[in-house]
């Protein structure tokens, strides 16, 4: 037989046994085809008028972290894929096949395994192509007719940076073998991660982990104020050192307690199976503790999209309460506008509030520039009523103010607001700060204190500051038709001398198009998320088919001497089970913290969401879980395996 005819017979029991792997390396070689489409697409040129830049820099951004992830994923695959090839090399030694041809019959059997997983992945990132853009956008909310149409450019990337990087990856395990003694190939897929430590070793990493993990806890559980991004920071790096050291000392330290309680070990046949797992967990522990950290950045990656994206609805629901806005600095009758409004427009509400401008030196504020307000407690609670929001303070007490702030895309400083304000010479208590859009987009322009109708007397005639502003705002039943209203509108605005009569006019921000970008961002996340799962899952199948080829005679010398099989297969499933949720809840926890500091940042209730995540990760590896136990218990009691 030819070398290429082995290494071809090799490649089609690779397709069965290493499915899973080709399967990986085809959808990440499709997820980053569809990257890079969605910027040099012809089909996607009418993104245009969306801000169509910022898309293009967010997905190439994505495409290098996405190219890192998969360095490392194929790193590991391919040296999953040599570890179990080694003893069957091995034995092609002794039938008299050098180190030579043996290293070009597995680069070539690599190549042909690399050009199946490229090919089928462009493959199907080519006929999937349109869904995936109608898919993205539709996540996005941005609707544009998308068509299908075929560019060589989006080819170029997926195909070069998978080439050098699985080529790289090849080469390196050619010379691996090139250079391995026949001993060591009949015993590489035996070949221990770590070497058997000390005691005191054992003892220090399960002090150390337990404490750095729980440290971590802490600095995640703490996000708030202005040290809120310090210690998220802090944290990541504390839990991802705490996730390391739990799996080389605590885990195993648990599993070998076991192991020596004999009471729990004799009972339902767990000998068996926990000795087993016990050495498998030290020996992977490196493995697992990878795919823990995957899934807490899998989890921590949908909050951020689930974030990014009700922040976003939140800033385009301050231009949705009121259609347009006029102001002025005398009083007009909001009625009168509200029937020029009509004329084209029906309107759905409409009310008004007084502004009294806080000079900022009163303030006590170095932010000379920024603009201070404040708004009678009566009239602010009116609008609400009329506007549909709302409002559950009780009235104010003269010592008592509210705050009205706006929602921003992304704060870094975490939820910190100051307890009290100090206007002239007396202070005062700030009971809340609220983000509701009581007046709407000139929350925006403006730090807005809701103070009690007396002390807004009081501060209006003490000239605490600039001069009084009336505020009209209108919502209008069809925002589409705004334009219609524009040309009564721009006759009201008026801007005289200083000293005289001023009238303007803001309009709605409900189509936001330079922002569509951002709902790119939050999309991208999600498959991010869908590809990180998928990730992990593969990972751990991957382990799991490397185990179950170190155990194959193990099991077979245990069934010959009397063991029934339904015992052994039950022992296989527990181990591998074990060997997925493990992980999984141990990410549960993790997750929890860093969603939690998440949500303290980004100041957004993430719940529900980490809920939600954990439960497709939970589902995606029972599956993969289920085909893992179903695999191994073909490979290990099927007659020829």
């Amino acid at each position: 037989m030819s070398l290429f005819r082995l290494a071809l017979s090799n490649f089609k029991r690779s397709v069965r046994e290493f499915g899973m792997l080709i399967l990986s390396l085809t959808v990440s070689v499709c997820v980053l085809f569809n990257f890079q489409n969605v910027i040099y697409a012809d089909s996607m040129d009418v993104l245009l008028e969306f801000n169509k830049d910022y898309i293009d820099m967010i997905m190439q951004a994505a495409t290098v972290v996405f190219l890192v992830f998969l360095f490392f994923f194929i790193w590991y695959a391919t040296n999953v894929f040599l570890n179990q090839r080694k003893k069957e090399i091995g034995i092609y030694i002794f039938m008299g096949l050098d180190n030579g041809r043996i290293g070009r019959m597995y680069a070539l059997e690599s190549i042909l395994i690399g050009s199946f997983s490229l090919a089928a992945g462009l493959f199907c990132g080519i006929v999937f192509s349109k869904f995936f853009q109608m898919l993205l956008l539709k996540l996005s909310e941005i609707s544009v007719d998308i068509q299908f149409s075929f560019s060589w450019k989006p080819l170029v990337v997926p195909s070069v940076t998978f080439a050098v990087i699985y080529g790289f990856m090849t080469m390196k395990g050619c010379y691996t073998l090139k250079t391995s003694s026949v001993l060591n190939l009949l015993s590489g897929s035996r070949q221990k991660e770590i070497k058997p430590e000390k005691k005191l070793v054992t003892a220090f990493r399960i002090i150390t982990g337990i404490g750095i993990l729980g440290a971590g806890y802490g600095f995640a559980w703490h996000t708030e104020g202005l040290d809120a991004l310090n210690h998220a920071l802090i944290a990541v790096v504390l839990v991802i050192a705490g996730v390391y050291l739990l799996y080389s000392g605590f885990i195993p330290a648990i599993l070998r307690a076991l192991t020596r309680n004999k009471n729990y070990l004799y009972k339902r046949e767990r000998n068996l199976w926990v000795n087993s797992l016990a050495f498998r967990i030290k020996k992977n522990y490196r493995t697992y503790a990878m795919v823990t950290v995957l899934m807490i950045c899998a989890v921590t990656v949908m909050a951020i999209s689930i974030a990014m994206k009700q922040r976003y609805e939140k800033i385009n629901y301050f231009g949705q309460v009121y259609s347009c806005q006029v102001i002025s600095n005398e009083s007009l009758n909001g009625e009168e506008i509200a029937e020029g409004i009509g004329q084209e427009n029906q309107v759905e509400y409409w009310n008004e509030v007084s502004c009294l401008v806080l000079s900022p030196e009163l303030l006590h504020t170095p932010y000379q520039e920024w603009v201070y307000m404040a708004a009678p407690y009566s009239q602010v609670k009116e609008a609400a009523e009329r506007a549909g929001l709302e409002f559950e303070y009780k009235e104010l007490k003269d010592s008592q103010v509210i705050q009205l702030s706006h929602e921003i895309l992304l704060s870094l400083a975490g939820n910190d607001w100051d307890r009290e304000v100090e206007i002239g010479q007396e202070t005062y208590q700030v009971i809340a700060e609220d983000k509701t859009p009581y007046l709407g987009n000139m929350q925006n322009q403006a730090t807005i204190y809701i103070v009690s109708d007396g002390l807004y007397e009081k501060l209006e005639s003490e000239a605490a500051g600039g001069m009084n502003y009336y505020l009209y705002n209108y919502r209008i039943q069809d925002p589409e038709n705004l334009d219609a209203s524009k040309e009564y509108l721009g006759s009201l605005s008026q801007t005289e001398e200083e000293g005289g009569k001023f009238v303007g006019v803001m309009y709605s921000q409900s189509e936001q198009k330079d922002d569509s970008w951002i709902r790119i961002m939050y999309s991208l996340c999600l498959f991010m998320f869908a590809t990180l799962m998928l990730a992990c899952g593969t990972i751990i199948f991957m382990k799991v088919s490397n185990d179950v080829y170190e155990d194959k005679e193990r099991y077979r010398v245990l069934e010959k001497l009397g063991i029934p099989r339904e015992v052994l297969c039950r022992s296989v499933r527990k181990e591998i089970s074990f060997a997925y949720y493990c992980p999984f809840l141990l990410m549960c926890v993790t997750s929890f913290f860093s969603v939690h500091a998440l949500g303290n940042v980004m100041q957004e209730d993430l719940l529900r969401v980490n809920l939600w995540s954990a439960a497709a990760i939970l589902g995606v590896f029972t599956v993969i879980c289920l085909l893992s136990v179903k695999g191994a218990q073909r490979r290990l009691f099927m007659p020829g395996k």
